[in-house]
């Protein structure tokens, strides 16, 4: 047999196997489309969501919340149990109190059989006893409320900050940065990094420093490189940051700006930190090189 030959019937058995497994992985994914709430969740099938018609980002928050709601109640857990002991003394004394009442009620009467005329004298020292009685009563359902509001307070900001870092605030605040290598050039003339800029200082074209940011950066927010005539380097940043495409257009207008991952000059890399910069100026706007970029506030 001919090499040809052998070379033909394995290609064909290939084929053959392809398809097989492929009609195999088309009825398995219809399953699992079909069913999607039971395997929505599952480490295994979270990263095919796009694969499937459904939205990543929103399938993986709702897998995230879930996660979180159910682990909330184990962290609570110790906060619910000191409140359930204080509740419990708070219990205990209410009902000291009103054995005590039950006691002086007991003595009142007594004292008017036994005493008579001086029993108003002791009817006017038990009212202000039982005033202080509620007093201190209502001291401690006051106390046990102002303990109550804390804890809601505190679990509230958790929720409120999770949900931060977690939605769309949390990632557009990691997705407009730049390297913290990135050179910047002062009015002076001075170019230094990125991340050496300090509030106040003034930037080439008199544009002045209001605010500099340090943020957490992760693998899939990786830098776009667009190369600097002026600088002789790469700029890297990140690729939902604004750019301004053309030199001619108003650069005062947001919407003349573009995302850098759309610019024809952009490309992407593979490089990512884990921390990332950004820059607040007083006009909005940083150049770099040849280039301006909008600031964080867009």
């Amino acid at each position: 047999m001919k090499f040809d030959d052998i070379s033909k019937t394995i290609f064909i058995i290939l084929i053959f196997l392809l398809l097989y497994f492929s009609t195999i992985f088309t009825s398995g994914i219809q399953k699992v489309k079909d069913d999607w709430p039971k395997y929505r969740c599952l480490p295994t099938f979270m990263p095919l969501a796009g694969y499937l018609g459904k939205d990543p980002v929103a399938n993986f928050s709702y897998c995230v919340g879930h996660i979180q709601k159910d682990m909330m109640g184990f962290f609570l857990e110790p906060i619910q149990y000191v409140l359930g002991m204080v509740m419990e003394m708070v219990k205990w004394l209410l009902e000291r109190i009103q054995f005590i009442r039950v006691v002086i009620d007991g003595v009142r009467n007594m004292a008017t059989k036994l005493f008579g005329n001086v029993y108003g004298m002791f009817v006017n020292v038990l009212v202000q006893f039982q005033k202080l009685i509620i007093k201190t009563k209502d001291t401690v359902m006051k106390l046990i409320g102002t303990i109550v509001m804390f804890i809601y307070m505190i679990q509230g900001a958790m929720h409120t900050g999770q949900s931060i870092m977690k939605g769309p605030i949390g990632e557009t605040m990691r997705a407009i940065c730049f390297s913290e290598n990135t050179p910047i050039k002062l009015k002076s003339g001075e170019i230094v990094k990125m991340k050496d800029i300090h509030l106040g200082d003034i930037l080439e074209s008199g544009i002045e420093v209001y605010g500099t940011l340090k943020l957490k950066g992760d693998k899939n927010n990786p830098y776009y490189q667009i190369w600097s005539e002026n600088l002789k380097q790469y700029i890297y940043v990140t690729g939902d940051h604004k750019i301004c495409p053309n030199k001619k257009i108003n650069k005062d207008d947001l919407n003349n700006y573009i995302e850098v991952k759309d610019f024809k000059e952009a490309e992407k890399t593979d490089y990512w930190d884990e921390t990332l910069y950004c820059l607040i100026t007083d006009n909005h706007k940083i150049p770099i090189g040849e280039y301006t970029f909008w600031d964080w506030e867009d």
